[in-house]
């Protein structure tokens, strides 16, 4: 059976910004795009982000992974892409934003999990990793926004060894030994005398 393919089989988070901005007018966001560095960058140097009236969608640069096992020891690997989509002026969160988390659904990409909603403007600032104490954008003209998050592409396969999916997450320290997790027990404590290390 072949793997699920989600949207496309390119799953880095520009691919994704150029096929959504190619679908803008299914969306209904034409012209309303934005690439998370090039927007941080805007507001570093000064300028206003953000809309007057309408629905700004802004793709996040970094990739996550969903690690799923799989009974034959092997992880399978999605890529986890982040979507922020913020309503200004007349559109609000319902029925704009979620609409449009269904038109994305309906570019294959069904696998979609709004992971927070905002509905402060220093909360938006934050989302965006931008100073909340400065105005990018008029704040009376933001209504609300969605964080979503999506599964994206074609997964990859690992072994078990390459994922810490499976690892303890305990506060003690831990190492692979013959493919099981198991509590390290050996402090290293290196001595440097004139340039050479002694352990």
């Amino acid at each position: 059976m072949a793997d699920k393919i989600y949207g496309i089989h390119q799953s880095q988070p520009r691919d994704i910004y150029d096929y959504m901005k190619a679908n803008a007018r299914p969306l209904g966001l034409e012209g309303r795009f934005g690439y998370l560095p090039v927007m941080q960058g805007k507001a570093q140097a000064g300028r206003l982000i953000g809309l007057n009236d309408g629905i700004e969608m802004i793709v996040d640069d970094k990739v996550e992974y969903y690690d799923e096992p799989m009974m034959n020891g092997q992880v399978r690997r999605y890529a986890k892409i982040t979507i922020l989509m913020a309503a200004f002026g007349s559109f609000f969160r319902t029925p704009e934003i979620n609409s449009i988390e269904d038109e994305i659904r309906a570019l294959g990409y069904e696998e979609l999990e709004v992971v927070d909603e905002i509905d402060v403007g220093t909360e938006l600032s934050t989302a965006l990793g931008l100073n909340p104490n400065t105005p990018y954008f008029n704040p009376l003209l933001f209504n609300a926004a969605n964080l979503v998050q999506i599964k994206a592409g074609v997964p990859r396969y690992l072994e078990t060894s390459e994922s810490i999916i499976d690892a303890p997450s305990d506060g003690e320290e831990y190492v692979r030994l013959n493919g099981r997790w198991v509590a390290s027990d050996h402090t290293v404590h290196a001595n440097i005398d004139g340039g050479t290390a002694y352990v």
